[in-house]
């Protein structure tokens, strides 16, 4: 019995340099792991996994006790997804290595110096598109989601200085240079704020990103609120995003140039700001075919102003008005839808005040245009078209005197109804004895109809 507890003994004061041996040749053993192309390779499958990638690949990684660096991670895919190639530069995380007990790999923070998204390519989106509406394929799955089988990736805060995301394979749409912070939010949830970097739409011009708070829930990104500016132009935007389904966006605009949404031949005689708000209902994606991109909304066009429009200088000569040569717009404002093949505009009233308003309803379809308008002219201006008080411009109120016009026929030419009324009344006046006044009459008629209605 002695032996025996004398041997117990012996067991009972070696365990626990038993136990410190086991645990130094656990980590030891660990830390060979992490410098093997076994753990690497591993680490690479899930990230393709989670990434829903046909392939994912680090490069040699090093340790410097709780923190790893990493050169590059590559990642590509061909199904038509989120994206077709990922490239990130100057990686640095922050992990917990007793995760790998539980075969995860726990990332308490990341950052990356550098991340290029590439978009898929058109093709790959529609075969996509139409696997995911006939149920085929795996389910959906959000940015490193956690895994059923082998490896997970557990990554708990991600901060990327600047990260460069095409989102179509076509130029002119996507966003450089911005800052990303990432924070999960629950199972496939992310709260991503961005700061800084440039965002291109193709027809628009660039806009430079102040802020942007956001929230991923798979399949839909939340736009809480994302400032966006170009100049003194501000645009603020909320709304969401459901992947390859819809975007449903509310912006306000204020201080936004006229300029580079006209036509070329425009921008010179036209300028001005826009204010005002608009909601943006577009598809995404094929399954929606049915639908069109659709914006409707409210605007105003401040500091207006007409010049540059050799018709300016004939009203002025032909008037004896100045202000024609440089016509200050006092008001300018609308309520609009547009769609791809439709333009439908109420409410409008343009004014230089003193001079002529003009209000009224307009439709365009297939570059044809139909409208019903009130043209509004002061006494002063009409007294230098005799006749016209007369016969056409009949009704009087607000300073103005009024005349219904029709206009339709090519938006680039328009015809109109008032201009023939004109012609006839001045046949019946006085100024028809003098040469060459008659021809003016009308020229000048249908320069401002042109000039009010384009």
């Amino acid at each position: 019995m002695n032996r025996i507890l004398a041997r117990l003994g012996v067991v009972l004061l070696a365990l626990p340099v038993l136990l410190l041996v086991a645990v130094v040749a656990a980590r030891i053993y660990f830390e060979h792991y992490l410098h093997s192309e076994a753990f690497r390779k591993s680490l690479g499958e899930a990230a393709a996994k989670s990434l829903n990638a046909d392939s994912a690949t680090f490069a040699p990684l090093e340790f410097d006790g709780g923190t790893v660096f990493g050169e590059n991670f590559q990642a590509t895919r061909g199904d038509g997804g989120a994206f077709s190639s990922l490239d990130a530069d100057q990686l640095r995380a922050s992990f917990d290595w007793h995760g790998l007990l539980r075969h995860t790999v726990q990332i308490d923070e990341m950052s990356v110096q550098r991340l290029n998204i590439e978009p898929p390519a058109a093709a790959a989106v529609e075969a996509h598109t139409a696997q995911s509406l006939s149920g085929a394929g795996p389910a959906a799955q959000g940015p490193l989601d956690g895994l059923k089988k082998g490896w997970t990736v557990d990554l708990r805060k991600a901060v990327i200085s600047e990260a460069n995301w095409q989102w179509s394979d076509k130029p002119g749409g996507g966003i450089t240079g911005t800052a990303l912070t990432l924070i999960p939010n629950g199972p496939g949830a992310w709260i991503i704020d961005a700061q800084g970097g440039t965002v291109a739409l193709a027809g628009w011009p660039e806009l430079d990103l102040d802020t942007a708070s956001m929230r991923w829930q798979s399949p839909t990104l939340f736009i809480n609120s994302a400032g966006l500016r170009n100049g003194a132009s501000r645009l603020t935007v909320t709304g969401e995003i459901e992947t390859r389904k819809a975007a449903n966006l509310q912006v306000k605009f204020d201080g936004v140039d006229i300029r580079p949404l006209l036509t070329p031949d425009w921008r010179e005689r036209l300028t001005g700001r826009l204010t005002g708000q608009a909601n943006v209902d577009a598809p995404l994606g094929n399954g929606n075919a049915a639908r069109q991109l659709t914006v409707s909304g409210s605007m105003a066009l401040t500091e207006g102003v007409l010049t540059a429009l050799p018709i300016l200088d004939e009203i002025g000569t032909f008037t004896h008005t100045e202000r024609f040569r440089r016509l200050e717009l006092t008001k300018a404002s609308a309520d609009f839808t547009k769609s791809p093949d439709r333009l439908e505009v109420h409410n409008l009233v343009v004014e230089s005040e003193g001079l002529i308003r003009v209000e009224g309803d307009y439709t365009v379809v297939n570059g044809q245009i139909d409208g019903n308008f009130e043209v509004g002219l002061t006494p002063a201006t009409l007294q230098w078209i005799p006749g016209s008080q007369e016969v056409i411009f009949t009704d009087s109120h607000g300073g103005y005197r009024w005349t219904p016009m029709r206009l339709t026929g090519p938006v680039a030419h328009p015809h109109d109804d008032l201009t023939s009324r004109l012609v006839a009344a001045t046949e019946k006046a006085v100024i028809k004895s003098v040469d060459g006044v008659e021809g003016t009459v009308k020229k000048t008629g249908q320069g401002l109809l042109d000039l009010l209605m384009h």
